[in-house]
């Protein structure tokens, strides 16, 4: 089973200096701050010249945030960071152990005994990952594992 994608990137505005404000094409707007990046990452470290940062653009069909330097993100790299942002970081460990299990949203839902919509709202960050969820895949988990 492929790998579930977020919708697709529409548009990117600069905010302010390593900040952006990226439309994805279901009408979210995510804001995302890259200056963490750009002092861990060597790839992203001329993004701290504004002119550089100004040349934010979508690419590849919407699935990449790129810039003329060579740096990108793919789209779900952009939301996972903007989860992450926001203190929601178990949405972002939600959306690897789904991705890392291979499961669609119908398949997770039925994993954890969820519906389909609670899954999708965990995945995109509508709605924040509870404690006993987390624990859940944990356990569901650890039993394919047995198996």
């Amino acid at each position: 089973m492929k790998k579930m994608q977020t919708a697709r990137l529409a548009s990117v505005a600069v905010e302010t200096v390593m900040n952006l404000s990226v439309t994805y094409t279901d009408g979210r707007i995510v804001r995302i701050d890259l200056s963490g990046a750009a002092n861990r990452l060597h790839a992203f470290s001329a993004l701290e010249n504004p002119v550089e940062f100004a040349t934010a653009k979508v690419a590849d069909f919407g699935w990449t945030l790129e810039w003329d330097c060579g740096a990108s993100l793919d789209s779900d790299r952009v939301l996972e960071l903007a989860l992450e942002q926001a203190g929601m970081a178990e949405n972002v460990r939600f959306r690897q152990w789904q991705d890392a299990n291979h499961l669609s949203l119908s398949d997770a839902a039925k994993a954890i005994g969820m519906t389909r919509r609670t899954i999708s709202k965990y995945r995109t960050g509508s709605s924040p990952v509870p404690r006993y969820i987390a624990l859940a895949c944990k356990g569901w988990e650890a039993e394919q594992q047995g198996k």
